[in-house]
């Protein structure tokens, strides 16, 4: 018990005492400042917040840019925001994104199992990431990421064609890291909660030569826990550096590197299950994991990237950007995640796969802007072009399991099912590409001292290819089965129009097409058609106390055909994992309403809160999306106490969502072969509450204490219900004591 926090804690203290060698402290001496230029954007100004949110103490930002690409405030961005700040991330310990959206506006967090999360949004998946504002062509964020090397997390609700090219009107997640700072700054920090769960991390950064002109930061974490799911465990190793030089008084140059590698045990592939054999309930209590303690699927991500940001004069500005992505996964799962629990344990069936395979991505991306004078008023304007490819390799393996390997014989009693053998060959087994370009253009126009308008056009193409070979028992190749489809000539339009009604409230209305082509495939192997629709929003926002406190209600609605939804009737390919999909049709609709309240209240209160409605139908009018909630509440708040009492801070969150339901598969009897017979019957989650408290206490300016109790009453509730025939618990009641010192 006591070994991963023995060695997280030799881990940071050791990092720390580099860290604070005596040129770094020489280097912090207050009488010797750098000569590098002020980051304004890392401090409270009289104007109000910049765009960097560490260190500014908030709960909101001044300027974003995941929308249009146009470095625009929140009020003076014409769709639905919100940001998930350092500070608030610090104070609720929201260490993975997962975390995170759980405390963001409008955003629904579920669980298919223990490594696999899928973030929803205004009723569809959310699938558009970016990370710097950069194009993340991942098919989804298998690595939950840690947290801790990014500034703050950006969130745009709807459909942003402009920025990400083909989507759907769900949300988009920036994911935006932190950059050197202009003074040396170091932290570090180590905490254990419930479950064996201990995190440490250190944090350093500043100018590291000519002057300032060459500044770097370096951010290190491990993470080693258990969970309440019988045979989980997680370990997790995270690092992060970056450079960033001025090569000239109006060039900086960054190049960086990441890597996140989470190594798991007792893995699952599915939920646990609602149903016994019989019919009746299962009852499966939150520590049901049906997985051998050998199943794994790790996963190790790893980035290379650089900017370059460029002053041209008269206020215009170029930024080109790099990527390299490169995820592996090499493990082997064993979960029985199909059948009913019969009375002597047995009816489960094992959802087996070597998951082994290398997942790569680049992309580069540049643009140039800057204000331009028309008819006596100024505006400003953006165009640039770039292109993201992601492409993912499997080898051929050979099956060597005994027959009946998949049926589980005791569900519950999982420790004495061996390890399956089988035969990586080398061969190429199964592969897929996916490839988009677009050139873009954006501009803000100044109508008039009150009417502004935000316009933008996207235009490119889409393609994509897969390959599945078959080969003999002499491993010569026997079948290449290739799919592909090919989009061009791809316009996305995108219109803004915004009314300052006084100068602290805007109204606004915008507009942008969808067109997002799919990679999900039907039974028959075949990609389903693109969707395409439209997605419209009108609203109002206010910004108060210099821009520390953002107010915003919307209503929107959409249109979409050709929605992807996965067929349950279908279990996933046994050799690549495959899940297959179905159209729903024509006519798909989402209409809702939201409302967001985010910045500091008061001096030192700083809160969140946001409530969203969210309706979708069908084109016959029946509502679609019923394992998402109607109405979705998140609210989440921090206030540091005055007088005496200063040290303290303290604060909650509060999570409330209305029923779900999805149908899924009800035995009810027996056919003459004694096999399993069902009927669709709907598993149903009502409407819950869950409460967070966090504490934190300072000791002096370097060294504080802080107490965070998530799940406050112990909720027994259901994160996902539904899928794969099953439910999967949400997480119990946990306490997480930290210490953090800075310099």
């Amino acid at each position: 018990m006591f070994a991963p926090i023995t060695r997280s804690m030799t881990f940071t203290l050791g990092l720390c005492s580099a860290a604070l060698s005596p040129d770094l402290l020489a280097e912090n001496d207050p009488d010797k400042q750098p000569s590098a230029l002020e980051l304004g954007a890392t401090s409270i100004t009289a104007q109000g917040l910049g765009s960097t949110t560490e260190n500014t103490g908030s709960y909101t930002t001044g300027a974003m840019s995941t929308a249009t690409r146009l470095n625009l405030s929140i009020k003076e961005t014409p769709q639905s925001v919100s940001v998930i700040t350092r500070q608030q991330m610090d104070d609720f310990k929201l260490d993975t994104l997962s975390d995170a959206m759980r405390q963001t506006t409008g955003v629904v967090v579920q669980h298919n199992d223990s490594d696999r999360v899928v973030y929803s949004s205004r009723g569809y998946t959310i699938n558009n990431f970016q990370i710097d504002g950069m194009l993340n062509t991942f098919n989804y964020m298998k690595s939950d990421s840690d947290t801790i090397i990014y500034d703050r997390i950006e969130v745009v609700r709807g459909a942003t064609g402009l920025t990400t090219g083909a989507g759907d009107p769900s949300a988009t997640i920036n994911m935006v890291r932190k950059r050197p700072t202009a003074q040396w700054e170091a932290k570090t920090g180590v905490s254990g909660g419930s479950y064996d769960d201990y995190y440490s991390y250190v944090d350093v950064g500043g100018p590291l030569a000519f002057d300032g002109r060459l500044r770097g930061r370096s951010v290190l974490a491990y993470r080693d826990s258990h969970s309440v799911r019988d045979k989980y465990q997680l370990q997790r190793e995270v690092g992060y550096g970056i450079l960033e030089a001025d090569l000239t008084d109006d060039t900086v140059l960054a190049v960086g590197y990441d890597y996140q590698d989470k190594q798991v045990q007792g893995t699952s592939w599915g939920t646990v299950p609602y149903w016994n054999a019989d019919g009746s309930k299962a009852s499966l209590g939150r520590s049901t994991n049906m997985a051998t303690p050998w199943s794994s699927w790790p996963l190790k991500d790893k980035t290379a990237f650089a900017t370059l940001d460029q002053q041209l004069g008269m206020g215009w500005h170029l930024k080109a950007a790099y990527t390299h992505r490169e995820s592996d996964t090499d493990g082997k799962i064993y979960y029985g995640g199909g059948g009913f629990p019969e009375a002597d344990r047995r009816g489960m069936i094992a959802n087996v796969s070597h998951m082994i395979g290398t997942q790569k991505m680049k992309a580069y991306d540049f643009n140039v802007s800057g204000p331009y004078s028309v008819f006596g008023r100024e505006h400003e304007m953006m165009l640039g072009y770039g292109e993201a490819e992601r492409s993912d390799e499997s080898p051929y393996t050979v099956d060597g399991a005994p027959k009946d390997y998949e049926k589980v014989p005791d569900w519950k009693y999982m420790g004495g099912i061996p390890k399956f053998p089988d035969t990586v060959t080398g061969l190429p087994g199964s592969s897929d590409n996916t490839r988009q370009k677009a050139g873009y253009l954006a501009t803000r126009l100044t109508l008039t001292d009150e009417l502004h308008a935000v316009l933008g056009s996207r235009y490119g193409s889409w393609k994509a290819s897969k390959t599945a070979n078959s080969y003999n028992d002499n491993l010569q190749l026997s079948e290449s089965e290739v799919t592909r489809q090919q989009h061009n000539d791809q316009w996305t339009p995108y219109a803004g129009l915004l009314y300052d009604l006084t100068p602290e409230y805007t109204a606004y209305i915008s507009y942008t097409d969808i067109f997002k082509p799919q990679t999900n495939r039907d039974s028959s192997r075949k990609y389903l058609e693109p969707v395409v629709g439209s997605n419209y929003e009108l609203g109002l926002k206010g910004s108060l106390l210099e821009e520390r406190l953002n107010l915003a209600t919307a209503l929107f609605w959409s249109k979409q055909d050709n929605v992807a939804e996965r067929d349950d009737s279908v279990p996933p390919d046994p050799v690549t994992g495959e899940e297959f999909y179905t159209s729903s049709g024509k006519g798909n609709k989402v209409q809702g309403f939201e409302t967001e309240l985010s910045g500091e209240v008061m001096p030192h209160w700083n809160m969140t809160a946001g409530y969203t409605y969210t309706h979708s139908v069908n084109g016959e009018d029946k509502r679609t999306n019923t394992s998402q909630p109607l109405n979705l509440l998140r609210v989440s708040t921090s206030y540091r106490l005055p007088g005496d009492w200063q040290a303290l801070t303290v604060g909650g969150a509060v999570n409330w969502q209305s029923d779900v339901y999805r149908a899924a598969n009800r035995p009810v009897g027996r056919n003459a072969a004694g096999s399993v017979m069902t009927e669709k019957t709907n598993i149903r989650q009502g409407a819950y509450t869950v409460v967070n408290l966090m504490s934190r206490y300072e000791f002096d300016p370097h060294l504080s204490a802080s107490l965070n109790v998530e799940n406050l009453f112990d909720k027994q509730y259901y994160d996902n219900v539904g899928f794969y025939n099953g439910v999967y618990w949400g997480d119990p009641r946990t306490v997480t004591l930290s210490l953090d010192w800075k310099l």
